[in-house]
């Protein structure tokens, strides 16, 4: 029993922070005009809907007087197993974790609108000038 609730409880976590992380990239991309609000409010949600029920889950968990050791063991439980199935080789040859570094640097990259001709300018920056 400790062990699930500290496993969902490290779910919860990561689930949390990937929705920060879009947060963060989101309101950056929204700040310099290059995503909408809908970026944002996805990445607020995906961040505070795990956040409110990970806090209910732990104020539960507290009230319970479970063993600390296996709540723990069980805690590390989804980013190990995470880090574990990012070493899956897939079809390309490539691991499943370099694919997902891939992803995340293109998806970035377009909300927060980075140019790849001159080293990261804005959109509306004229290009004949960096050459």
């Amino acid at each position: 029993m400790d062990f699930g609730a500290g496993f969902l409880a490290g779910g919860l976590v990561v689930s949390m922070a990937w929705g920060m992380f879009w947060l963060a990239i989101g309101l950056i991309g929204w700040n310099r005009g290059t995503c909408e609000w809908h970026i944002v409010t996805r990445g607020l949600i995906g961040g505070c809907v795990p956040c409110v029920l990970l806090i209910g889950f732990l104020w539960w968990y507290l009230g319970t007087g479970g063993d600390g050791l296996w709540f723990a063991s069980g805690f590390i439980g989804i980013p190990c197993l995470l880090v574990l199935l990012s070493f899956r080789p897939m079809p390309d040859g490539k691991t499943a974790g370099s694919h997902l570094i891939e992803g995340i640097r293109s998806l970035r990259a377009d909300l927060l609108g980075a140019q790849q001709r001159c080293g990261g300018c804005r959109s509306d920056h004229d290009h004949e000038t960096c050459r």
